[in-house]
């Protein structure tokens, strides 16, 4: 666990879980670091004060901070909140997204919209990497992900259970605003520079896209999936 939101939101999500605290050396005095100092001393946790260069063997982007946690919760759909209930609930799903940015974005964005889990395929997708982690500046501690071995099988066991399935498109015959969410929401993204596989767009019950001025251009991955998570949690709060 990397960067300092990331980290501080472990620290009150699930302090239970950290083994071991990890400051760059130098920072002993530096205020922002001061929560995981106490922490450490109080909870009778290691803390070790490093050199910038094993911090940045896990990633660069550490911002002077690393937490070793114990928990590698390995989760199937059955255990995010809504699967089996009839609650309004949405999900958000990408189709082999690459760049951990737009991922940890994406991730930040179903937190703050209050999706039940995001689902990314084994395969050609980011995961929970460190990089992923510290963008998502928090959100990892509050939104499952699971990371589906096989996706069109996991569409079809999430339409038998309810959800509707809307993938974002710039060919979609309707657009955003005109859309009429079902209770059951899955959010489907496609990957930056190809958009959803053919197998996986047959999944989609409806195929939507967001109106822009010029239609040759497109929305980045991670703006895209927060306008439509946006509307989504629009039409729920003004039905």
């Amino acid at each position: 666990m990397i960067g300092i939101h990331s980290a501080l939101e472990a620290l009150k999500v699930r302090p239970h879980a950290v083994k071991e605290v990890w400051l760059k050396k130098g920072s002993e005095r530096d205020s922002t670091m001061q929560p995981f100092i106490e922490f450490a001393e109080q909870s009778r946790r290691p803390l070790r004060f490093q050199q910038e260069g094993a911090l940045n063997q896990i990633a660069p982007s550490h911002q002077g901070v690393c937490l070793w946690l114990t928990e590698t919760p390995e989760l199937d759909l059955a255990d995010l909140p809504g699967v089996e209930s009839t609650e309004p609930t949405t999900l958000l799903v990408l189709d082999e997204l690459s760049d951990p940015h737009n991922v940890g974005a994406l991730l930040r964005s179903a937190w703050l919209f209050g999706c039940a889990g995001l689902i990314v395929p084994e395969r050609r997708a980011a995961h929970l990497t460190p990089s992923v982690i510290k963008v998502a500046s928090g959100a990892a501690e509050h939104v499952p992900v699971i990371v589906s071995a096989r996706l069109n099988d996991d569409l079809s066991i999430l339409k038998e259970k309810g959800f509707w399935i809307y993938g974002l498109a710039g060919e979609g015959r309707q657009t955003l605003p005109q859309t009429r969410f079902h209770e059951k929401v899955i959010l489907l993204i496609g990957a930056e520079d190809k958009g959803l596989r053919t197998s996986v767009r047959k999944a989609c019950d409806e195929l939507i896209r967001i109106p822009q001025l010029d239609a040759e251009a497109s929305f980045n991955a991670s703006v895209a999936g927060a306008i439509a998570l946006y509307e989504v949690q629009r039409q729920r709060q003004n039905p």
